[in-house]
């Protein structure tokens, strides 16, 4: 199996890339620590895979597409699960995270209500989301509305959705609080 890699600089930077030839396997971002990065855990995962350099032409058209203003629809990748240990639980709020349209959000309440998971438990599942932007775990926010963690950083979260509401002609009622 061959899986390519690549570095993708965006508006909010380095994100890290690897892409199976189904799809999308790992989008984060480059400086993101405190876990073991996803590119290794890929690797020991699935020990006979070939990382390479490549193009990674469907995650990088898709996330040029959104920070153009322009995004095109990601269905939840279902091979996502024969590459990577992904959960019951993960994967319910993963596909939950992909029916919140661009330029809006979602409070972990409502996407506990809509999975049937406790409100922290998809907390800790968003956060562990291995395909950040695609899976738009930033459109997720406090029941009040605030801005609440993100593995990027609150002002990239807060950035990804001033970015979407400029691009669908909005802008927040309120100064941004990042």
């Amino acid at each position: 199996m061959r899986i390519e890699w690549t570095s993708y600089q965006s508006p909010v930077g380095v994100l890290t890339i690897l892409e199976a030839r189904e799809g999308p396997l790992i989008v984060e971002y480059a400086e993101r620590t405190g876990r073991l990065h996803l590119a290794e855990r890929l690797r020991q995962q699935a020990p006979g895979a070939v990382i390479d350099t490549g193009p990674c032409r469907q995650a990088t058209s898709w996330l040029t597409a959104y920070f153009a203003g322009r995004p095109r629809p990601f269905a939840y990748p279902e091979y996502l699960a024969n590459y990577l240990s992904v959960s019951d639980s993960q994967q319910a709020v993963w596909r939950t995270l992909t029916t919140i349209p661009f330029g809006e959000t979602r409070s972990y309440e409502e996407i506990a209500t809509a999975t049937g998971i406790h409100p922290r438990a998809v907390g800790q599942l968003n956060g562990s989301n291995h395909l950040a932007i695609l899976l738009p775990c930033h459109r997720v926010v406090g029941k009040d509305g605030g801005l609440v963690g993100y593995g990027g950083g609150l002002e990239t979260k807060g950035w990804l959705l001033d970015h979407e509401l400029r691009s669908v002609g909005l802008t927040l009622s309120a100064p941004s609080a990042y």
